[in-house]
């Protein structure tokens, strides 16, 4: 984590009109910082990271700046263009951490001082010993520069200085502060290099909801093709069912016409043999139906179908006169049916063109 603390600068001259002082550098205790939504987050720094050796150490020789312009290396120093120096490490001095600086030249109305430095963000939140919440725990502070700021932490501290040096004064307060928008539209000052550092965040947030959004987009499609792909499989089942039932049913229907026409082992016949067996049934086995396509055998066995049941009805009818015509008091023993079955197969024989047995 990168933080900026703002701390009072108490400076005089010296005689090669260099500032010189002995400024609190940094603090215990607890530390306002804002998200970039505009929500507060407290931070504490105790005692034994803000007086930790190795991190009071990390301030000698730290570059002072004008505003936080970057975190300054060997790279871009000469771009960032120090006006100053800690000449010493940090000490303690009661709560406060303080430090020797000397400043060279100070071309701006600023007054106070900020730290740049980096630390572990410990994420466990508590309470101070005399009870005060906190968000967050600052550990291992390591300081990277010392930057003159229009306005410190510690809110009034200035420099007490001679007036050729302050003739600027409210002229430039803000020369060094920008504004920075947050997508929820709060709108604040900020140095330059935090409002970098914010857009790069919230760039980065809309870069990944972009990549969330296109597989949100990828998986509703895949939803959407795998339930019209279970529909359509459905719909198919149930036509394939309804075919097969149809066809059962034309089968059984087939089967009960290859019976009552007397056909043997129809069973182990197609439907189209089973056809021409009933036109020949019906016809006669010359009735020729070599090379006859499909559509003419169902048309005569349509045909076949409907001659046998006319004559099934004539049969039946002619049954009923011969009956009629037989003395009511005769007993059916005494009818003549060598006679009566005569008739009917001669009556067949002229129907179907056959010879009469």
């Amino acid at each position: 984590m990168i933080r900026y603390d703002r701390v009072e600068i108490k400076a005089t001259k010296t005689p090669e009109g260099f500032i010189k002082d002995s400024p609190v550098i940094g603090r215990t205790g607890l530390m306002t910082y804002y998200n970039h939504d505009g929500s507060k987050r407290i931070e504490y720094r105790p005692p034994e990271e803000a007086f930790n050796a190795d991190s009071l150490a990390s301030l000698l020789g730290k570059p002072i700046t004008i505003g936080h312009k970057a975190m300054v290396n060997a790279g871009n120093a000469a771009q960032v263009q120090p006006i100053g120096t800690v000449l010493t490490g940090g000490r303690q001095d009661g709560n406060d951490i303080v430090a020797d600086v000397v400043i060279y030249d100070l071309p701006t109305a600023a007054r106070e001082l900020s730290c740049g430095y980096q630390l572990d963000l410990d994420e466990t939140p508590g309470t101070t010993p005399d009870g005060k919440h906190y968000d967050a725990i600052q550990r291992n502070i390591r300081y990277n520069h010392v930057a003159v700021v229009p306005r410190g932490r510690a809110g009034v501290a200035r420099l007490n200085m001679d007036g050729d040096q302050v003739d600027d004064e409210g002229g430039n307060q803000n020369m060094n502060m920008t504004k920075v928008r947050t997508d929820s539209g709060i709108e604040y000052d900020a140095a330059p290099e935090v409002k970098v550092y914010l857009e790069k965040l919230l760039q980065e947030r809309k870069d990944e909801q972009a990549k969330v959004d296109k597989l949100q987009a990828k998986y509703d499609a895949v939803l959407s093709d795998l339930d019209k792909a279970k529909k359509d499989h459905q719909d198919a089942m149930e036509k394939q069912k309804a075919q097969f039932d149809e066809a059962v049913k034309a089968r059984v229907a087939m089967l009960q016409t290859a019976e009552k026409h007397g056909i043997e082992k129809a069973d182990e016949m197609t439907d189209k043999d089973i056809k021409i067996a009933i036109i020949q049934k019906v016809r006669g086995d010359s009735f020729n139906l070599d090379g006859k396509s499909d559509e003419y055998i169902n048309a005569a066995f349509d045909m076949a179908k409907d001659e046998q049941a006319k004559h099934a009805d004539g049969m039946k009818n002619q049954r009923q006169q011969l009956m009629k015509g037989a003395d009511s008091n005769q007993n059916e023993d005494e009818y003549d049916v060598d006679a009566i079955m005569a008739q009917i197969r001669k009556d067949e024989a002229v129907a179907f063109g056959t010879k009469g047995e």
